[in-house]
């Protein structure tokens, strides 16, 4: 059954209308969706700071140039020239060189010259052999001076000097005469001085007039 055409246009309209009705209403609805986003935005960007346009990228902190002090160069050393040598007159003892580095200090006395000392015991004896058995070379005064050869026996002995026992080493002297032989260490010292605890042998005066008769 075919239509009509008045009801075919009438028709058609209706369905344009419908149309242009649901796209309006989908506008409509579209436009209030919008709208509510702007306002929310707008409610927000009351709240919260405005954002800024561009974003700041943050530099890397920036290293400090250290520049190099300028420090003043130290003066230049000047070497002294090596001293010369020089050649040793005929019969005169040669010279050592002082060196720049060294500083000049006394030179000791050979070994062989030993030290001064004094007899501390009167008659102490020179013996040829450390001990009281040894051979005895000669007898020396209080006070006198006798020269030290550095040389000491590893052993001590004890010897009684009379109120007092000694335990001491034997030493090796040589006496103003020229005779090296030991002595025992507790009757000489370094200072002029006299030992206590010595027991002395004191003879009787003499009568006189006995001397008178003789």
């Amino acid at each position: 059954m075919k239509l009509p055409k008045a009801e075919i246009l009438i028709l058609f309209a209706f369905l344009v209308c419908m149309a242009l009705w649901a796209t309006s209403k989908c506008s409509q609805r579209r436009a209030d969706s919008v709208h509510r986003v702007r306002e929310i935005e707008g409610s927000d960007s009351e709240e919260r700071p405005a954002k800024r346009d561009t974003v700041v990228v943050q530099s890397a902190p920036k290293t400090p140039v250290i520049q190099p002090r300028e420090t003043s160069a130290p003066p230049p050393v000047t070497q002294s020239p090596p001293t010369a040598l020089l050649t040793p007159q005929p019969g005169a003892a040669p010279k050592r060189p002082t060196l720049s580095n060294q500083t000049s200090t006394p030179i000791p006395p050979p070994s062989t010259a030993g030290s001064t000392l004094f007899v501390t015991i009167d008659g102490l004896k020179v013996r040829k052999e450390p001990g009281l058995k040894g051979e005895t070379l000669a007898e020396l005064k209080l006070y006198e001076p006798v020269t030290f050869l550095n040389k000491k026996t590893d052993w001590t002995q004890e010897i009684s000097l009379g109120y007092e026992k000694v335990t001491d080493h034997w030493v090796k002297v040589r006496t103003q005469s020229g005779k090296e032989g030991w002595v025992f260490g507790a009757g000489v010292h370094y200072y002029k001085m006299k030992r206590q605890g010595v027991l002395e042998d004191k003879k009787p005066a003499e009568d006189p007039k006995k001397k008178k008769n003789k």
